[in-house]
């Protein structure tokens, strides 16, 4: 808050904190800002990153997995949510929350075993009335929240890591009339639905013969392709989980090394029926859009290294990091600087900065010295790759 107090024209420390300390609704300020320059097709998509955080006082400060160390570390995690442009390809961030570390409730072991078989008086459940809990409640709460400011017809699909490939993360998506794409664990039973002949008393069968992947039969197969020595199979097919509630669009791709014969195979799947294998490997791709916006607030406008401690500056200091990737953007998308990457951006408007700052001790004015191409011309110095001319 120093830093962005000291680089802004007239603020002071106290107005910065002031703003720290407000409740800003930045879905609908992030919207506002990118809701021109998206494109038609659009898909909503969302992960958990963790920052690291040393000391005692921060809000929500605990112990959270890391991708890059691969382990927990203490720290601070936050959920985002992007929507990304397929076409562009390109991630838009739209709200960041804070998550809180769940405590495990102890559960007490029971001295009498119970029985063999199920409890008499016991019921099947509803596994479509599922109660969500952890990051599927908030995940559903805040694509409800979502679709009211986003007024976008073709915003239909959710993607959502491996997290999500089971009854409660379909359900969370379910339930607010999205369709979920996500990925299943290579373990996964799958079994085609049952459609021999039924008995004439008892119970339907619903499940049909388990899937075997690497003996499937060959109707299914879209797509065949060789690189590098490696054969890819691409496999489209309806089939039922038995934890999972409904039938699901299933993609199988096989991967074949030719020389050592080993093989190994990516379960994706997505809620909607009648979606083509192409644009459910695509837009499952594109997931990872949102990893870029998590890079660039972290690398370049302080997502890491923030010294906020109280919950709702957190919350406003997280948001703003991921608001400035949108911000960038626009800023260099139809100027001359669109070749250059964020780095160059910041070094060009510090340059600039720099450069008013030394022009103010002769003039009050510096444009009264140097219009503003010329300055921009002198600026253009700090950039990395700045080109003559």
């Amino acid at each position: 808050m120093l830093g962005i107090s000291r680089w802004s024209e007239g603020s002071s420390y106290k107005s910065i904190e002031r703003f720290f300390d407000k409740k800003i609704d930045w879905l609908s300020l992030k919207w506002k800002m990118i809701e021109r320059v998206i494109g038609k097709e659009v898909i909503l998509v969302a992960d958990e990153t963790t920052v690291s955080k040393s000391g005692k006082e921060t809000h929500g400060l605990g112990y959270f997995y890391s991708g890059i160390h691969n382990r927990a570390i203490k720290g601070i995690s936050f959920l985002s949510f992007s929507i990304v442009d397929v076409e562009s390809k390109r991630a838009y961030p739209l709200f960041t929350k804070q998550m809180k570390k769940v405590k495990r409730e102890k559960v007490e072991k029971k001295s009498k075993k119970r029985g063999v078989g199920r409890p008499k008086g016991s019921k099947n459940k509803n596994s479509s009335k599922l109660r969500l809990k952890g990051v599927f409640r908030v995940v559903g709460w805040y694509i409800r929240i979502i679709k009211k400011v986003i007024k976008v017809p073709n915003l239909r699909y959710f993607v959502y890591d491996g997290a999500f490939g089971n009854n409660a993360g379909v359900q969370a998506v379910k339930r607010n009339d999205f369709y979920l794409i996500s990925k299943l664990k290579k373990n996964s039973n799958l079994y085609f639905k049952f459609k021999g002949k039924q008995k004439k008393r008892g119970r339907k069968r619903i499940y049909g013969e388990l899937i075997n992947y690497k003996n499937i039969d060959e109707k299914y197969l879209k797509s065949t392709k060789i690189e590098n020595g490696i054969e890819v199979k691409i496999y489209q097919f309806k089939a039922l989980h038995k934890k999972i509630e409904g039938a699901l669009n299933i993609v199988l791709i096989f991967s074949t090394n030719q020389k050592s014969n080993k093989t190994t195979h990516t379960l994706l799947f997505s809620t909607d029926l009648k979606q083509k294998y192409d644009k459910i490997i695509e837009y499952y791709s594109l997931r990872f859009q949102i990893e870029f916006n998590f890079r660039d607030a972290k690398q370049f406008f302080g997502l890491e290294d923030f010294m906020n401690i109280k919950k709702r500056r957190v919350h406003n200091f997280a948001n703003l990091s991921m608001f400035m990737n949108n911000l960038s953007f626009l800023i260099y998308k139809d100027s001359a600087l669109s070749k250059y990457s964020v780095n160059d951006l910041k070094s060009f408007f510090t340059a600039e900065k720099y450069l008013r700052e030394v022009l103010k001790l002769y003039a009050k004015n510096p444009d009264d010295i140097l219009i503003h191409d010329d300055i921009s011309q002198i600026a253009n110095f700090s950039l990395i790759h700045w080109e003559t001319g």
